[in-house]
């Protein structure tokens, strides 16, 4: 929201300079992102009087000119323009100037012999129109009410300053001029002057409007007005160019103007309609009831005033013309029922669509107006009525208007809307406020006491609230345009704490204070994370709200792109396309983790923490080791290094083959499990993957549920280090083999072996695998290492003797198998 100085000072006081008043709006909410002096471009140009003109000897196209700027001599000067004369009031810029519109300084110089002491301007060259034919010739009668010498800036009307502000969406009182107005009152606590309403027409409720009900709301209104007796044609006044100039809108005609001048002034958007062009539209003579609001149809498009022919659709809320699309409500309106030259009557319609209506029509055209931006923020109905009366009083001042009516879809009721505002709660939240003073000694006094009523009211009554005094404090009432933000108790509060200044009260800490600490899931994700890291995986964060795909993701109601529409079900897709981004660039190797949430629609919209990764590659601290030409990861290899990320845990995880997971290879897959609780997958990318080009080349994929692992993870018995006295007597091992079906698992054979073996076997590994085409292609070898161990003495074989039998013995039964020699 761009904002000149000067029209702000004709709605309240100002009494500081720019900048302080940039830093105090910046401090209450409003940024300012940029402050312009309008001067800059016109420092150093003054008033000049052309005295006479002499052609330049050696050039046919110069002039040597004697002008007079009000100096005891006349500077001579050299002028290429065509239309340089005697007689005539020009800008000159004099020696030191600097026009920044064409990056140049003015210095005394020689031009074909002959020295030249300024310059005169074209307002091209001051940067006040794009192009310019020769140079500004001031009219005598601008010129004739100064004395030469004045400064360009007076005569151009540039001692102002802009605001360039970043409006929140919180507060959409800051779209309008009247709002910063009141904002810049409140914070210098200076005078505050409205623009009155001149002239009141008759208000005549229409209930024959068709209004679309999710456009027009409880909170909404639609008006229409009839207003006969203008001139297209017509141009708007100098001051009212130059307010809309400074605040990014050009200047097209009077009556276009004016609705972009109350666009500006109160943050309400208004669109004139040519009515003979509606009538044309409709072959018949328009009445107010012929406007309507309703959804578009597919077959219907409009041409807007961009010059773009928009094809709409159910998403887009129009106003229509007897059915006739002639606008899209609250955005932009259609171009062949615009004011042009020849418009002599106009219907003026003001009205508040619902902001979810206007946003989705604003997104699915691809364009975001000054009218769609305050809609969108949200605008109150109640000052509707009162910005179309303004604007038909400015139309007064030039037109012969004749009392027009304005139709309106409801009757605006005064109703109090009192928010309780509890003096006790305003001291609990705020305390005390803290006032320094210095005594006759110069000694520093500091003073604590709690807000009195009068600084409350006082504050409150700057942004324009009514109070009532209550026993507890007060009923308050918010003004129209403070009514989408000052909805509660705490939002006057946090007024009253913004406008005294937050660094006027008490810090109020706990006592005592007591430091914050993690909790032992916290430090178990932390240290999980750091297992990752410290093997070499780098960490990276994908987006959560992904393209829609199928039914089974969940949508989000108000996407801003259709690519960001839906919230994720998985966290891999992401992954594989990162490794492939890294495969493209040249990257050997690509190890990456990521902890998010995915979110599943079935059943009832569950969202769940995990940790998502890939593998693809030797890393580079590999190659010092295995120099190689080989890259590629066997499927142990990787498993590996996923099983030392999640050493730092102390869990014992167990993998059991899967080729239920349908983008993981079928035969090099498993998911893992801790406690008998699944916790995730580990696997290959299934070839098809990389046979269609979603995967450039071999990537291990896995998954870990967070909150079963960390559960795991932060049990007593894990979590917390148990000593073990270190065994003080000899070990027994033995080695038995055997040859197995390939069907079962060495996890199922070892926790086989540990339940049989009783409090003796102390442990068990499996230290060999054995295959022969002797075996078969469905049996396997594997030799296990049992070790024996009482810590009360040290052990005989006669002692273990029958225990080592019955292992064998329920090993050879379980899994149908015979000892081998």
């Amino acid at each position: 929201m761009k904002v000149s100085q000067n029209w702000l000072k004709s709605l309240v006081e100002i009494n500081t300079s720019p900048d302080d008043l940039s830093e105090k709006l910046s401090i209450g909410g409003f940024e300012v992102e940029s402050l312009v002096d309008c001067s800059s471009n016109v420092k150093g140009v003054v008033l000049g009087k052309v005295l006479s003109v002499v052609k330049h000897d050696n050039s046919e196209k110069l002039s040597i000119c004697s002008v007079d700027i009000g100096c005891s001599n006349p500077l001579q000067i050299i002028c290429g323009a065509k239309n340089i004369k005697p007689n005539i009031h020009v800008y000159v810029a004099t020696v030191g100037a600097h026009l920044s519109a064409i990056n140049m300084t003015i210095k005394r110089s020689e031009i074909r012999g002959v020295l030249s002491e300024g310059m005169i301007c074209s307002l091209e060259e001051l940067g006040i129109e794009e192009t310019s034919e020769g140079i500004a010739i001031i009219n005598e009668d601008v010129a004739s009410n100064h004395s030469l010498g004045t400064s360009g800036t007076l005569l151009l009307d540039l001692d102002d300053y802009i605001y360039d502000l970043a409006i929140t969406a919180n507060r959409p009182d800051g779209m309008s001029v009247v709002g910063i107005a009141r904002e810049i009152s409140a914070l210098l606590e200076t005078k505050l002057t409205f623009p009155e309403l001149k002239t009141k027409y008759q208000i005549n409720i229409n209930k024959k409007f068709d209004l679309c009900p999710g456009a027009i709301t409880n909170n909404c209104l639609y008006s229409i007005c009839n207003i006969s007796s203008v001139k297209g044609k017509k141009l708007s006044p100098q001051w009212l160019k130059d307010r809309l100039y400074k605040s990014g809108i050009k200047s097209i005609n009077l009556i276009v103007d004016i609705t972009n001048y109350i666009l500006l002034e109160q943050g309400q958007p208004l669109h004139a309609f040519d009515k003979d062009r509606l009538r044309t539209l409709i072959g018949r003579d328009v009445l107010p009831e012929d406007f309507s609001v309703r959804k578009a149809k597919d077959n219907e498009s409009l041409l807007c005033l961009n010059g773009v022919n928009y094809d709409l659709n159910e998403n887009i809320t129009i106003v229509a013309c007897d059915d006739k699309p002639v606008a899209i409500a609250g955005v932009i309106g259609g171009l062949e029922t615009a004011v042009n030259d020849d418009t002599s009557s106009i219907f003026l319609e003001g009205a508040v669509f619902n902001p979810v209506t206007v946003r989705k029509s604003s997104k699915e055209i691809g364009i975001r107006t000054e009218s769609s931006s305050r809609f969108e923020k949200g605008i109150s109905y109640k000052n509707t009525l009162d910005s179309v009366t303004r604007a038909i009083n400015i139309l007064e001042e030039f037109f012969n208007i004749s009392n027009p009516t304005i139709n309106t879809s409801i009757e605006l009721v005064n109703t109090e809307n009192l928010i309780p505002l509890r003096r006790e709660r305003i001291h609990k939240l705020l305390g005390p406020l803290v006032i320094k003073n210095d005594d006759l000694n110069m000694n520093l006094k500091i003073e604590k006491r709690n807000l009195s009523d009068t600084e409350i009211t006082e504050k409150l009554k700057l942004i324009g609230c009514t109070l009532k005094n209550k026993e507890y404090g007060w009923d308050v009432e918010v003004i129209p345009n403070r009514s989408q933000d000052l909805l509660r108790e705490i939002d006057l509060i946090e007024e009253i704490a913004r406008l005294i200044g937050y660094d006027m009260f008490d810090l109020n800490l706990p006592n005592p204070i007591k430091p914050g600490k993690l909790t032992t899931s916290q430090i178990a994700l932390r240290n999980l994370k750091t297992g990752f890291i410290d093997i070499g995986f780098n960490e990276v964060l994908s987006y959560s709200l992904v393209p829609e795909r199928n039914n089974d993701l969940i949508k989000i109601s108000n996407p801003l792109l259709s690519e960001t529409s839906c919230l994720r079900d998985n966290i891999w897709q992401e992954h594989i396309k990162i490794c492939n981004q890294n495969i493209k660039s040249g990257q050997d190797y690509c190890w990456i983790f990521e902890v998010g949430n995915i979110f599943y629609k079935q059943p009832d919209l569950l969202q769940e923490e995990i940790l998502n990764g890939a593998i693809y590659g030797k890393n580079k601290f590999e190659k010092w080791i295995a120099s190689s030409k080989d890259n590629d990861l066997n499927y142990f290899e990787a498993r590996g290094k996923l099983k030392e990320a999640l050493t730092i845990l102390n869990l014992k995880i167990e993998d059991k083959p899967t080729d239920s997971i349908d983008f993981l290879h079928p035969g090099r897959c498993a998911k893992l499990f801790t406690e008998g609780n699944d916790i995730g997958y580990f696997g290959e990318i299934h070839p098809k993957l990389i046979s269609n080009k979603k995967s450039l080349k071999k990537i291990y994929l896995f998954s870990i549920k967070i909150k079963n692992i960390l559960k795991a993870s932060t049990r007593k018995n894990k979590w917390i280090p148990i000593y073990s006295q270190y065994p003080t007597v000899p070990k027994i091992d033995r080695d038995i083999n055997f040859i197995f079906n390939k069907k079962y698992l060495v996890s199922e054979i070892i926790s086989q072996i540990k339940k049989s073996g009783k409090k003796l076997l102390e442990n068990v590994n499996l230290i060999d695998i054995y295959e022969d085409d002797n075996f078969g292609n469905e049996f396997i070898s594997y030799t296990f290492r049992l070790s024996y161990r009482d810590l009360t003495k040290t052990l005989l074989d006669s002692d273990i003797a029958d225990l080592h039998k019955n292992i064998v013995s329920i090993i050879e039964d379980k899994f149908s198998t015979k000892l081998r020699d």
